[in-house]
This record gives structure tokens, sequence and C-alpha cells, in this order.
């Protein structure tokens, strides 16, 4: 069975809208992490003041012709508009529309998300407890089945259409949803779209509360630091992501990425911090899957936060797989430049591996400082002593909250 392609991406991030200005931003290290002024920050004792927000899209960002179909409530959510804005440009990336419209059944849409509509819903429960205003989209704005539906209402989606959630492997896992269902022959290609566009006094509080967020306010775009001795905790960030996947016998040498294979596994014991063990079971399938050896991997996209608790067990799980190749194979964590990007991760950051695979771009480590004995991985490398290297596999890691440890193998096209 052929393996599928991504055809087309969609992406906005703290650090721009659409994949030009965001890999611009990227090569120019330029992440758009900074001091939160778009909501009330909870306390003035709060420790983190700062976090990657996307900046409020304006309508005419969207398309006329989606601009239209879009209502007054709709129009009030960024978390609608973001998810229409990267579903539009992964769309019109992939040429794909005319193939939607010529059979629409032929085509399925996942929207994958950590908190959902969670920004959305808080502010139509305080309107409906503390100015008593009630109206029916405080429950049908809340559902999780809206977006998917208003997605392909628009887009003219009639295959499978629904919603993902698990934290922040989420739209991985939504990707492999969407492979499965084209392999089965269901359909011939699946819009994914992940959003997470779910900050405000709220969520932010309980994040500071939680005490997992660096501190670092006095240098916000320096404070995620993955694989860092002296990181102190993760960035929470905001993006919106979406990949075409499509047959490969469809669309030929197009494409942006083939994906080769994909591991999972779930079920550690603590809710907030990965398993060495089942994080190297996710990887060791994900190669199996894409009968891909480990010697043939040129790159790894690691997951790393910038966790003091959490980012020398993905080495760990890496070294026991790759062994001595472990100290060879650039480790980069696009965490490092977009922080965490709650359930968009394998969209958000899997567009920047993407973008780099093809360009042959071993990115330079951001942000680490000193060194961390813990870290046996290929961390800390020059980005000049590999000029002239070629990557034609990636390895791409992603673990999250309740236990989630996910791989997948990408081939360059």
């Amino acid at each position: 069975m052929q393996p599928n392609k991504i055809t087309g991406i969609g992406l906005l991030t703290a650090a721009g809208v659409g994949c030009e200005e965001n890999y611009c931003n990227f090569t120019a290290r330029n992440s758009g992490i900074c001091k939160v002024t778009r909501f009330e920050l909870p306390t003035a004792k709060v420790k983190t003041d700062f976090a990657g927000l996307i900046k409020s899209l304006p309508n005419e960002a969207l398309p006329p012709e989606l601009l239209q179909m879009l209502n007054s409530d709709d129009l009030a959510q960024d978390y609608v508009k973001a998810a229409v804005y990267v579903t539009a440009e992964a769309i019109k990336d992939a040429g794909a529309a005319e193939k939607i419209s010529s059979d629409p059944r032929r085509t399925g849409l996942i929207v994958a998300s950590s908190l959902g509509n969670f920004l959305n819903v808080s502010e139509l429960v305080k309107d409906y407890f503390m100015k008593e205003l009630y109206k029916i989209t405080s429950l049908i704005h809340g559902m999780n089945s809206y977006l998917p539906s208003r997605l392909g209402s628009m887009f003219g989606v009639a295959g499978p259409c629904y919603f993902v959630s698990s934290s922040c492997t989420s739209a991985l896992n939504a990707i492999l949803q969407a492979d499965t269902l084209i392999k089965s022959g269901i359909v011939d290609r699946m819009l994914v779209c992940a959003v997470d566009v779910c900050l405000e006094t709220g969520t932010f509080h309980l994040w500071n509360k939680i005490r997992v967020l660096s501190h670092r306010n006095e240098s916000p775009q320096t404070a995620c630091r993955p694989y860092c001795k002296t990181r102190d905790g993760i960035v929470v960030s905001e993006a919106a992501g979406c990949f075409v996947i499509e047959r490969a016998d469809a669309v030929g040498a197009r494409g942006h990425a083939t994906i080769r294979g994909i591991g999972m596994a779930n079920g550690a014991s603590d809710f907030l911090k990965p398993s060495p063990e089942l994080l190297e079971a996710a990887i060791r399938e994900a190669l199996a899957l894409a009968q891909t050896p480990s010697d043939k991997i040129d790159f790894i996209a690691g997951s790393a936060s910038g966790s003091p608790h959490c980012d020398h067990m993905e080495s760990e799980a890496i070294c026991r797989i790759f062994g001595a190749r472990a100290r060879e194979i650039p480790l980069f964590p696009y965490k490092s430049f977009l922080g965490s990007t709650f359930g968009t991760q394998a969209l958000s950051e899997g567009a920047f591996a993407i973008k780099t695979m093809n360009d042959n771009l071993v990115p330079e480590p951001l942000n680490i400082f000193e060194r961390d004995e813990r870290v046996a991985a290929n961390a800390y490398y020059k980005a000049a002593d590999y000029s002239s290297y070629h990557i034609n596999n990636t390895l791409f890691v992603n673990y999250g909250f309740a236990g989630n440890h996910m791989a997948v193998v990408l081939e360059k096209c």
C-alpha cells in the first residue's frame, strides 16, 4: 500500500500569518512570543506575564467568498477565523479545490484541538452569569462538533467530518486517523485542521498555578529552552494549522512530504511527564511501519518543551534507539521558537519541520546556553557543521499530558 502525501499546508502562529511569513520570521529568529497585552493578567502577583498569542485576524484577511459565508458569531471568534484561514491556505497550496467540489464525498475533514473553543465559551459563560445574556450560540458554539461541521459546509466536504482531542498529540492523532481513512479507501483526501486559540485571563491563570511555566519575564523570546540546563518551564502559545493529505497515486510527484509511518504508545503513570519506555515504543513503531531503518533518519524534530522534568527523558529514548548515531543526528525542538502550541503541534511544528527538510536546512539550536549532562543526544550541534547536509527522512516526536506518546516518519517527496 502506497504511503500518503502532504500536499498543502496552512499556518498561523504568534510568529506570523501564513506559511511564508512564519518561515521568514523563523529564519530571522523572530518568534512573536512577548508580554501579554491582549487580556488582563489575573493578579499583580502572577509569575509569568508572557506567551505566544496570535494576532487578531482582520476580516479582510479571509478570502471574500468565504467571508460572506460567516455569520456575526463566527466573525467574533478568532478560533473560527483562524481555522478558516489555514484551511483555505492549505487547499490553495495543494490545488485541491476543484477535486473537492467534483466529488465532495471523497474528501473528509478532521479538526484537532487540545482545549477546543474554550476562549469563546468562557466569554459566553461570563455573559450569561454576569450580564444575564442568553444566546443559543452559547450551546452551539461550545460543541466541539461545531467547527468541523462549519468548515465542512464552507469548503464543500461531504466525507467523514469530526473532532479529535488528545492533549498535545491531538494534531498527530488526527493525521493518523486521516492517513488510515485514505488507506482504507473511504476517501481520497483529508483536510486536517488544528486550532488552539485558547488563552485568556482564566486559562492563563490556571497555567501559572500548576507551576509549569517559565518565569523569564525579562526575556520572553529566549524563555523556552529545550535541552538547556537552565530551562525553567514551558511557554504556552496559540496556533492554527492545516494539512491536505492525499493518496500518493493521485498526486504524482507533487507534495511537501510523504507520511511513511506513525507510532503511538499510551499509558504513562504520571499525567504530566512522558515515559522514556513508551516514547521509545512509539518511535520504534513509527520506524517499523515506515519500513525505515534507524540509520536512514537524517534529522529529528524533538518534542521537548523546556520542562526541567521532561526533556532529558526524550534524549534517553532516542539514545536507546539510535545508539552511537544519537550523537550525530541533529535534534532540534521547534518549541524553542514557537513555544508549546497545545494540540496543534504536529501541524504548527510539523510545517516548519517539513519546510526545513525540503530546504536541507539544519536550524541552529535556539536558546541553549548551557549543556545538560542528562541530554546525550545531539542537541548541541553547530548549524555550520551541516551546511552541505541532506535531509531525506525526518523523525518527528510528539508527546503530551495524559500519557500520550507519538512519532511520525516523514520523507522528502
